[in-house]
């Protein structure tokens, strides 16, 4: 087992990704159920569900880099999505605004995207868990009845991969991609 994968094996466990996640998704009033499943989705499955090949994913973001604005409203250049900041988001406008280069981060997310274990097992057990801890205590907008309904609905497609919710997109414009830390420390300078 290489490094990478042990680290991943102890700091995304579905409790240990919870307790991470649980206090940023408190604070968060415009996160929605939809978010939170996307969230464990993307910590446990990383981003190889975005490249279906190369070239696809290029044009998807130079569209993207091309249509958002420059504006960073404020967002870290990465954001872990585990305790061990294994994976996370790489904003796309603080890092264009101070000069990155897109073709640089294309090569970062393909990389990240074939070099993290996906582990769809991780993620299951981790959504049970979320459901298990929403029965308990609701926040915010995400609620048991929520994980409920999605639940039904991502099971019956064998947990596919998902979008933010609309209230989520409004309030944010989330622009991303999802790399390994390995690869964001490639891109952002020292």
């Amino acid at each position: 087992m290489n490094i990478l994968a042990a680290t991943f094996f102890l700091a995304c466990l579905p409790t240990a990704l919870l307790d991470f996640v649980s206090p940023i998704w408190k604070n968060d009033p415009n996160l929605r159920i939809d978010d939170a499943y996307k969230w464990i989705y993307q910590a446990t499955r990383g981003g190889e569900h975005a490249v279906p090949d190369r070239e696809m994913a290029k044009q998807w973001l130079d569209k993207e880099w091309q249509s958002m604005s420059d504006e960073p409203k404020h967002e870290h250049e990465f954001v872990p999505l585990c305790p061990g900041s294994e994976i996370g988001r790489f904003n796309l406008r603080p890092y264009k605004a101070r000069g990155g280069k897109a073709d640089d981060l294309l090569d970062a997310f393909l990389a990240s995207a074939r070099d993290y274990r996906s582990e769809p097992k991780a993620f299951t057990d981790a959504w049970v868990e979320l459901g298990k801890r929403l029965k308990q205590k609701a926040f915010g907008k995400v609620t048991h009845k929520e994980w409920l309904r999605l639940d039904r609905e991502m099971k019956k497609k064998g947990y596919p991969a998902v979008h933010h919710s609309d209230h989520y997109n409004k309030t944010y414009r989330p622009a991303y991609r999802i790399v390994t830390l390995e690869q964001a420390q490639q891109l952002i300078p020292s």
